[in-house]
């Protein structure tokens, strides 16, 4: 069985799981239903049959308890009311009697049929009864009704009690007999279902276990087989064999490790013979290359026939290189010569440039010195020149302060006329007054007499401060001619200085290119030098040139390549 499902397809397989799954389903469902079914059944027996005979025999027990009451109530009626509302409960009471007695009669069977019969017989001696006990109460013959209601109608109760007790006690038993039944139909279905569930699960389990150790082992072994190939290990073999998916795999993965097998071992064929000089070498099994791996066979033949051009490249070169080397060297050899000479002539150049430079320097410092010495000259001349414009403005003050200490002079000699006008008026004032007004006239001839001196002073002063403007005016005329001197001084200078100044930068500037010419034969020299280096050196290297070809052109021999052997180098 297991060698059968092993060769089934992956899908089959599983297909067969879940068959097995949905087949466990479908039993335990239809179990199911059928077991609940007769649950059912059973269920509706109980609640249709058995217990509604037992209420409905319960009720005609309470009922047949309320006509004695009320039976018994009417014949001791104290009062109409009493007598007539107990007849009514009593009427009432037989006829849910004979209600509950139709009600059982339609819901028996068969077996019950017995039961039913003796509670009507009971039933319609008791109603008999009961109307006697009516007949005689109506006619007042209380006392005969209550003997019968004592006598035969206590019997009748009791079979009729007894009557629905057996209905009862008959109902019950089948009630309980039917619960057992339902009970261990349950416990059965229980055991069955969980036999069913176990036999399932089983199944299931051991479906499972096969179908997964069979797609689990092929997948393993495969999985390892991957790792060692991985890790550079061919030598596997996958021994799993099967018609499913996995099988067909397998026997894949087999060939493709066989073809990675034998396309490896051509590739290291293929480089060693490389490595060891042949350029011819070919696969020898260029079938295997198929799809994907024709492009590796393309490639590796590509490197062969790139090598084997650049080998033939190289021989032919080396002659070439050989040939030039030569040539190189000789004519690195005049070019060393003609530097040497040169670079002795650019030094004497290089001393007299020197001597020009330390001249044209020396004139340049005595420039500047002059240049310096010019600048304090106008430096100095313009402190005089605005020392003497500081004097000229002075003198224009002074000049201004006596003009307006004339004005103040006009001034005081109106004052000093006004003081004689008024101390003429005073002496008049005190000639009228005789010998009261001779005080007076004492103070107007002190009055006159300051106005006097006030007006000799007042033209002793007007004369010294018209001599001290004639004195400004000359000092400021003076003043002005020699501040015009000092200005054409100091453009004189400033010219001077400009020309020293232009003669300095112009030094400047002629020793900056002679130290630049200076620079620049330094650099030729050094260039010459460098050359006549390189030359020598190029010389040298010529010849190790030369040496390298034939020692390329010997390492070059040594390769097998297409299109003929190596042929060795021309002679010179």
């Amino acid at each position: 069985m297991i060698h059968c499902i092993r060769n089934l397809k992956i899908r089959l397989k599983l297909y067969i799981l879940i068959g097995v799954a949905l087949l466990g389903m479908l039993i335990i469902s239809g179990m199911s239903f059928l077991l609940m079914g007769r649950l059912n059944d059973m269920t509706n027996d109980i609640a249709s049959s058995w217990l509604p005979s037992v209420d409905v025999a319960r009720d005609l027990s309470t009922t047949l308890s309320n006509i004695r009451l009320n039976e018994l109530g009417y014949l001791t009626a104290i009062s109409d009311e009493v007598e007539e509302s107990s007849l009514g409960y009593l009427q009432s009471e037989k006829a849910e009697m004979d209600s509950l007695l139709a009600a059982y009669g339609a819901m028996i069977d068969e077996e019950e049929s017995n039961f039913y019969l003796t509670a009507m017989n009971f039933w319609t001696q008791y109603s008999q009864a009961d109307e006697e006990i009516m007949s005689l109460a109506r006619q007042g013959r209380v006392n005969e009704a209550r003997a019968i209601l004592e006598g035969e109608c206590v019997d009748l109760y009791n079979s009729l009690s007894g009557a629905f007790n057996d209905i009862i006690t008959y109902n019950t038993q089948g009630s309980d007999s039917a619960a057992e039944e339902s009970a261990s139909l349950y416990q059965t279905a229980v055991i069955l279902m969980a036999a069913i569930v176990i036999a399932i699960i089983l199944v299931g389990v051991f479906f499972s276990f096969v179908i997964i150790r069979l797609i689990k082992t092929p997948i393993s072994e495969m999985e390892q087989a991957a790792i060692r190939m991985a890790e550079g290990d061919l030598d596997v073999e996958i021994s799993y064999t099967s018609k499913d998916e996995l099988g067909v795999l397998a026997v894949q993965v087999g060939r493709l490790i066989r073809k990675l097998q034998v396309i490896i071992d051509d590739e290291n064929k293929f480089l060693a013979r490389m490595a060891e000089g042949d350029f011819t070498v070919d696969s020898t099994c260029a079938g295997e290359y198929t799809g994907g791996f024709y492009p590796l066979l393309v490639s590796f033949r590509g490197i062969a026939e790139r090598l084997n051009d650049t080998m033939e490249q190289i021989n032919q070169s080396s002659a070439q290189v050989a040939s030039g080397a030569d040539q190189v060297s000789n004519g690195a050899q005049a070019l060393a010569q003609g530097a040497t000479q040169q670079a002795s002539s650019v030094e004497e150049l290089a001393a007299t440039i020197d001597e020009i430079s330390r001249q044209v320097n020396q004139n340049a410092d005595s420039a500047r010195q002059a240049s310096s010495s010019a600048g304090s000259v106008s430096e100095q001349m313009h402190v005089s020149k605005e020392k003497m414009e500081h004097m000229i403005q002075a003198m224009g003050d002074i000049s201004s302060c006596s003009s307006e200490i004339g004005k103040i002079m006009k001034i005081i000699e109106d004052i000093a006329f006004q003081t004689n006008i008024l101390a003429l008026n005073a002496a008049v004032e005190a000639a009228r007054a005789g010998a009261a007004g001779k005080g007076f006239a004492v103070v107007a001839d002190e009055v006159r007499n300051l106005a006097n001196k006030s007006t000799e002073a007042s033209e002793n002063i007007s004369a010294l401060i018209e001599n001290s403007l004639k004195a400004i005016e000359n000092g400021t005329q003076i003043a002005d001619s020699t501040a015009q001197s000092l200005i054409q001084a100091v453009n004189d200078v400033n010219e001077m200085t400009g020309i020293i100044n232009q003669i300095s930068e112009a030094s400047s500037n002629q020793a900056s290119a002679i130290s630049q010419i200076r620079t620049g034969i330094d650099q030729i020299s050094s260039v010459v030098q460098t050359n006549s280096a390189t030359a020598e050196e190029s010389a040298a290297a010529s010849e190790e040139l030369s040496s390298q070809s034939q020692l390329m052109r010997s390492l070059v021999s040594r390769f097998k390549l297409k299109g003929g052997s190596f042929t060795g180098f021309a002679s010179k």
